[in-house]
């Protein structure tokens, strides 16, 4: 396992890019939400709001960096171009794919499913924020409030380039 610095800045890498489009591995819900949340902008401490605990980040980082989806500016081979947060609609699919694979996870196949297809239905910010009720129900029941406010808040940064 290797070591993660809280003050470094993950990227995800081309690896990362595919596994969040394919959902190919197993992966432990704090690492996919994690993944997911990952646009190199924010340090792995800023993205730790989505934890209650400090090791539990640490573990689900050190899960991505040995499964080759993060690297943090050290040459390792990245998405080509490298993540970022988009402009306008690129931003809302962003947005739009962190509020479905965390509530995926934390809904289970009946509830993110239900999730799934009230999200389908968006297609501006506005109406996203129109499912922020049901998000924080769901997965604040499963995941924890704090959880369900981190996952809102990074989609608020996300919905300023829109």
């Amino acid at each position: 396992m290797n070591a993660v610095n809280l003050n470094a800045i993950p990227i995800k890498t081309q690896s990362g890019v595919q596994e969040v489009a394919t959902r190919a591995h197993k992966l432990s819900w704090q690492a996919r939400a994690l993944l997911v949340s990952v646009h190199g902008d924010k340090t792995v401490q800023q993205l730790g709001k989505l934890f209650k605990a400090p090791d539990i980040l640490l573990k689900a980082a050190n899960e991505l960096v040995d499964h080759g989806f993060i690297a943090f500016a050290d040459g390792a081979e990245l998405a080509s171009p490298p993540t970022q947060i988009g402009t306008g609609v690129l931003a809302l699919q962003q947005a739009r794919a962190l509020l479905n694979e965390t509530a995926v996870e934390a809904g289970g196949l009946f509830g993110g499913f239900r999730f799934t297809m009230k999200l389908e239905k968006c297609y501006t910010p506005a109406e996203l924020r129109g499912l922020y009720a049901d998000y924080r129900k769901m997965v604040g029941k499963a995941r924890g409030t704090d959880f369900a406010e981190a996952v809102i808040e990074r989609v608020e940064d996300l919905l300023k380039h829109v």
